[in-house]
């Protein structure tokens, strides 16, 4: 399982505030911190409405990330500008999060996508609004796939992520997108599979113990990759122990090393 840490994101008002006041030290203890635990990438996340500003968040916040830690990045960014300059100033191939079939997002970044060597978080969004089901899921990774690859992309360079829904809304959602990750599991072996599940608890009290849950079942199904807060109580040894369930830990000896 690849660990994306999702803790440097401009909707989390301690990073907010940080970004607001150039607060380099909060923004090196939280990449740090997710280092530590266990991450992979760092997610960046500097959104903001003003003009220009998000492009600016995104500069510095690369710049200060790569300065004071080995990992690669993922560049998590709608605007255009600022996912030139955060995918033209990564150190190592860095992962776009996230492209869709919304014409307006997917026009502007699929240039970008096969102008830059990146891997890419293919959010299984459409003009149609979010999917529900398990066919319209693989309906539209088959879709996405298609123009992904179509820009450049190598079929192991995407990322698919189902759309994690809150099931506080649509009880049936959580048992559709688990159905769905092992549907476009068994159809395109190669590729990637994960996003960001946490969404998933939205609404929910203790949205830890769901998240877990989740966590175990698409990991069960054919998940690869996770962006969450690799800081939590729980994750990394639910991970741990889940890839081994799911014959993905050979004699269980990560589970075991980690453990130890």
């Amino acid at each position: 399982m690849v660990i994306i840490g999702e803790k440097i994101n401009a909707t989390r008002k301690k990073i907010a505030a940080a970004l607001e006041a150039r607060d380099a030290r909060a923004i090196i203890q939280a990449a740090a911190e997710q280092a530590d635990a266990g991450a992979d990438y760092l997610d960046l996340n500097g959104g903001d409405p003003r003009e220009g500003r998000e492009t600016k968040n995104m500069e510095w916040l690369i710049g200060l990330v790569q300065e004071h830690t080995d990992l690669p990045v993922a560049v998590d960014s709608a605007n255009p500008e600022a996912v030139e300059v955060g995918l033209s100033k990564a150190r190592k191939k860095p992962i776009l999060n996230s492209i869709s079939l919304e014409q307006d997002r997917l026009d502007p970044l699929l240039p970008l996508v096969g102008k830059h060597e990146c891997m890419v978080v293919a959010l299984l969004m459409s003009d149609g609004g979010t999917p529900h089901g398990v066919d319209d899921r693989v309906q539209n990774a088959e879709k996405l796939i298609g123009r992904l690859t179509s820009a450049g992309k190598e079929i192991d360079e995407i990322i698919v992520d189902p759309c994690f829904l809150p099931i506080s809304v649509d009880p049936a959602s959580g048992r559709a997108v688990v159905d769905a990750i092992a549907a476009i599991r068994a159809k395109w072996p190669e590729l990637h599979i994960g996003g960001g599940l946490s969404n998933i608890s939205y609404g929910l009290p203790q949205r830890r113990c769901v998240n877990l849950a989740a966590l175990a079942q698409c990991i069960y199904a054919g998940m690869d990759y996770a962006i969450v807060d690799p800081c939590m109580e729980g994750i990394v040894s639910t991970i741990l122990a889940a890839e081994a369930l799911a014959g993905r830990d050979e004699f269980c000896m990560n589970y075991v090393m980690r453990m130890r």
